[in-house]
């Protein structure tokens, strides 16, 4: 198909259309609201003033149109580099001026601590305060945490529900599983997706009492412990009963300050001495009642009406038979005051970590057969301070029975919804019934719990899994849930030449580039070649080799450093070009970008070196990659016997790091280019190029004339009649030549054999294409075709990959380069 490329604005991606073969020029060219003056080039050469531009489209004609050119008139010859230079010293000035995302950062920094990456031990942590994973391709997934495992009993039964998030984005999600295990094959097991924007009906969001875990609620039976701690004062500055609470104030004493210290309100039993009226007469007597310490307050001195610090104690929920038999008006007599702990009756209180609406209390029964326990369950809202807040305490019994004929261990949840509504509660037990050693009351666990109705996550795909619990485990088990998911992400339509937003599952590492860099960067289209990027990607040889499958999982990576892990994957180099992200793969090249010689670099920074061993003392490779079935790394080692390449562990390896990888027909093909790499590519070169240099890339081909050497004979054309050529420099002749010329854009042609021509030394014969030619003139045309001129060997000699690319402040280009060798890719990988 015929493709038309428009170059407006350079720095920006290249606008391309797609005509069908037949179609003829000259209408899509008045409808491309170009201006008046452009440039346009068929096939590499230039339209004259004088050329039919209304000629039809063959397959595989590609036009480059170059849009307001610097000269208004179609004729002019001159390099269209030359038009451009203005434009793009100032694209170089706003790039540094306009913050861009980084993207030479190496790849594999970027792991922090998501399961996903791990290689051993995964299990589903809580991250917080750590990225959301965002995941591309497909991997093996275990979800982070998103809050506490929440169970129930239901029927005896342990239910245990958890929460947890994929990450950022939408995902298929397959071959759920727990370890190994498909989740299915698990008794009572289910699990349910929500997908970004779903609505989640109900979370139960539960945070558990630190400290509860198991207590053992004792019977009244078991009293002989009581009491736990005792004081007493003789020292009572006043006392007296009041709206059902008993008030009494002590002269301030140690063997008091344990009860000070409690956390309330706290069970007691006191004895004071009371006198009332009864029909006999008056009694005096000492009194023993059961109650909750609620506040213990210090009053300082204040002479003369407190000479010595005091103690008050305020005390409610009074009861006991004693207490009960009381009439109104009866006074507490200032003789004695006991205070005992209760607290091995009573278990408590506990308080909640967390606000909730719920509080739902875990009760386990070791009952025998016809057994039953009972327990009073007092709660109360409490402040910041522990303290109680009034008006709140409420109280409930509950009970577990066992009606089986045997002995057993029977399980209840009981879900309590305060009145006092959302809030932090404190929480106490007290066993109603004898216990005994087939009679045990247990209070499992206490979870403050949170009501989330209609909870929608705009970004996150969430996963709910309950599973029946293991009553009697064998041992402690991390959580080991995951799933095989697939990341949806939007593509690009490479015959529209359109982003395609609808988001599909994929695990091209174009689509995970666009994904990232637009939806997730935020970035515009403009700032990224897509055209170039997808027609890498449709022009692998196998779609396996343009896999990606990864987790981020770390917020502080720039987005290029994302980008080049990703392309990484695909052997290919993102990079800057004057502001815009491009990209190249590392594969083998048909032909040259551009040549350089004298005529267009400098003498100076030039050096070139060999290594006669092996580049860096390395015999091999190593590619870590993950092995897709058991999800753990995986190798594939190549080593160099000689000048052979076999697979085996090399003694020094080259180490790849690739844990995106997730297939070893992948994997192997970077170990086989690596290793290939290693034996053909030994050379590297620095040059400093003139204003050419800034129109190349990173990962291009060029031809570059070793100046110090003879047998690489280069120069610029000065007249061209047929196929003789005129140069600018003496060409000494041996065995067969051949010649490479650039065009008018730079462009060098196909490798033609040479021949000497009998009228002159400066100057050869050729059967080179009729190319337009820049001769210089000193006016309109500075930058000449240039030439190069070799053996076939010394030719092979002169291709070279750009490795790095460094602008000067002089306008010189710095360009870094490794020997370009053809058998670096002269391999077959089998799958």
């Amino acid at each position: 198909m015929p493709l038309i490329e428009v170059q407006r604005v350079p720095g920006l991606p290249k606008e391309r259309h797609n005509l069908p073969a037949g179609s003829m020029f000259y209408p899509w060219l008045k409808s491309a609201n170009l201006h008046c003056d452009v440039e346009i080039l068929r096939n590499g050469v230039k339209l004259q003033p004088d050329d039919e531009l209304n000629f039809p489209l063959s397959d595989g004609d590609v036009i480059n149109v170059f849009d307001q050119p610097k000269d208004g008139t179609l004729g002019t010859i001159l390099n269209p580099l030359e038009h451009f230079n203005p434009i793009k010293f100032t694209q170089k000035i706003l790039s540094s001026l306009i913050g861009q995302p980084s993207a030479s950062v190496a790849a594999g920094s970027n792991a922090k601590t998501s399961p996903n990456n791990s290689l051993k031990g995964q299990t589903n942590i809580a991250r917080n305060g750590e990225a959301k994973p965002d995941n591309y391709g497909q991997v093996r997934a275990f979800p982070d945490l998103i809050q506490e495992s929440m169970f129930e009993y239901e029927n005896n039964i342990k239910k245990v529900t958890e929460w947890m998030n994929f990450g950022l984005g939408r995902y298929d999600v397959t071959s759920v599983r727990y370890s190994e295990s498909n989740l299915g094959a698990l008794a009572g097991a289910s699990y349910r997706i929500y997908q970004p924007g779903e609505n989640i009906p109900q979370i139960n969001e539960g945070f558990a009492f630190d400290d509860i875990d198991g207590q053992e609620l004792p019977g009244p039976n078991e009293s002989s412990d009581f009491p736990a701690e005792t004081a007493t004062s003789t020292s009572v500055n006043d006392a007296y009963f009041i709206a059902g609470e008993a008030v009494i104030q002590i002269i301030k004493q140690d063997e008091f300050d344990y009860f000070y210290d409690l956390a309330f309100p706290h069970s007691v039993t006191f004895v004071v001495n009371v006198t009332y009226e009864t029909a006999q007469g008056t009694v005096t007597k000492d009194i023993t009642v059961s109650g909750d310490i609620f506040s213990a307050t210090t009053i300082p001195t204040n002479p003369p009406s407190v000479p010595i610090p005091l103690y008050e104690f305020t005390i409610g929920n009074l009861s006991g038979p004693d207490f009960s038999s009381l009439p109104s008006g009866t006074v507490i007599n200032p003789a004695i005051f006991t205070l005992n702990d209760n607290e091995a009756l009573v278990i408590g209180p506990s308080f909640s970590p967390v606000p909730g609406s719920q509080l739902w209390v875990h009760l386990n029964g070791q009952l025998g057969s016809g057994d039953y326990a009972r327990t009073d369950v007092t709660i109360w809202q409490v402040d910041d301070n522990n303290s109680a807040i009034p008006g709140t305490i409420e109280g409930f019994n509950f009970g577990i029975s066992n009606d089986d004929k045997q002995s057993d261990n029977k399980y209840s949840t009981f879900k309590i919804t305060p009145t006092a509504g959302y809030g932090r509660y404190a929480v106490s037990f007290r066993r109603t019934n004898n216990s005994n050693d087939h009679s045990v009351l247990k209070v499992e666990a206490i979870h403050s719990v949170r009501i989330r109705e209609n909870v929608v996550y705009p970004s996150d795909t969430l996963v709910t899994v309950t599973v029946t619990a293991t009553e009697r485990a064998t041992s402690a088990r991390d959580r080991k849930y995951n799933a095989l998911i697939t990341r949806h992400a939007i593509s690009y339509n490479l015959a529209t030449q359109t982003v395609d937003y609808t988001e599909r599952p994929s695990r091209s590492f174009a689509d995970a580039v666009l994904h990232t860099w637009l939806k997730m960067g935020g970035q515009p289209e403009s700032s990224i070649d897509i055209y170039e990027l997808y027609s890498i990607a449709a022009s692998l040889p196998d779609q396996r080799l343009g896999y990606f499958d990864y987790t981020f999982d770390d917020e502080d990576i720039s987005l290029g450093s994302r980008i080049q892990t990703i392309c990484d994957a695909a052997t290919i180099t993102a990079f800057w070009d004057g502001g815009v992200l491009s990209f190249t793969r590392d594969e083998r090249k048909s032909s040259a970008t551009t040549v350089f010689n004298r005529a267009n670099m400098k003498a100076e920074d030039y050096s070139l070196s060999y290594d006669m061993t092996l580049p860096g003392g390395f015999d091999g490779v190593e590619v870590k990659y993950r092995n897709p079935v058991t999800n753990k790394q995986a190798f594939i080692r190549y080593r160099i016997v000689v000048n052979s390449i076999e697979e085996g562990e090399p003694v020094k390896a080259k180490k790849f790091n690739m844990l995106f990888i997730r297939n070893s027909f992948q994997a192997r093909d970077r170990a086989l280019k690596e290793v290939r790499r290693l034996l053909y590519s030994r050379q590297t070169m620095a040059i400093r190029a003139l204003a050419d240099g800034e129109w190349v890339n990173v990962g291009q081909m060029v031809q570059v004339a070793d100046i110090y050497d003879a047998n690489q004979q280069d120069g610029y054309i000065v007249a061209r009649n047929g196929n003789n050529f005129d140069t600018s420099e003496r060409i000494e002749w041996s065995e067969d030549m051949f010649v490479v010329v650039t065009d008018a854009i730079g462009a060098p042609t196909a490798r033609v054999q040479a021949f000497p021509r009998t009228d002159t030394i400066f100057g050869f014969s050729a059967a080179v294409p009729a190319i337009t030619l820049n001769l210089y003139d000193g006016y309109n045309t500075q930058s000449p075709s240039r030439y190069v001129i070799a053996s076939q060997v010394e030719m092979d000699a002169t291709k070279w990959t750009i490795t790095e690319k460094k602008p000067n402040g002089d306008g010189t280009t710095s360009l870094t380069m490794s020997e370009y060798n053809d058998e670096m890719y002269n391999y077959e990988v089998t799958a």
